[in-house]
């Protein structure tokens, strides 16, 4: 981009999603990239450029791939698998966590 070329990694660009899917590595993974010790694509990082031909390949299976969800189906599951998870962590750093909770709860019934 030529927005990098002078203050490297400083800048941004807008993304417009046009395909959302979730497409299984081995669909992707034949794809092989020069640019990155002849690796598959799937064992690529975030910013690897993918040079045109192998991104018109991938463009096209993700075109083409049938799929029954979408990760978007999943987020109510990880927003609530979060929610528990920083819970016990606040649970586990708190020796007494469990002791205040439950004197609470005894006060509010003895009331």
């Amino acid at each position: 981009m030529d927005f990098w070329q002078q203050d490297k990694w400083n800048g941004y660009f807008p993304v417009k999603w046009h395909i959302i899917k979730d497409v299984p590595n081995p669909q992707l993974r034949h794809i092989i990239l020069e640019n990155n010790e002849n690796k598959p694509v799937t064992n690529s990082r975030d910013t690897q450029e993918v040079k045109f031909l192998q991104g018109i390949e991938m463009l096209n299976i993700f075109k083409n791939h049938l799929s029954k969800t979408s990760i978007l189906d999943d987020f109510d599951f990880y927003e609530s698998r979060q929610k528990v998870m920083q819970e016990k962590r606040i649970r586990q750093s708190t020796p007494y966590y469990d002791l205040q909770q439950k004197i609470g709860e005894l006060s509010i019934s003895a009331e």
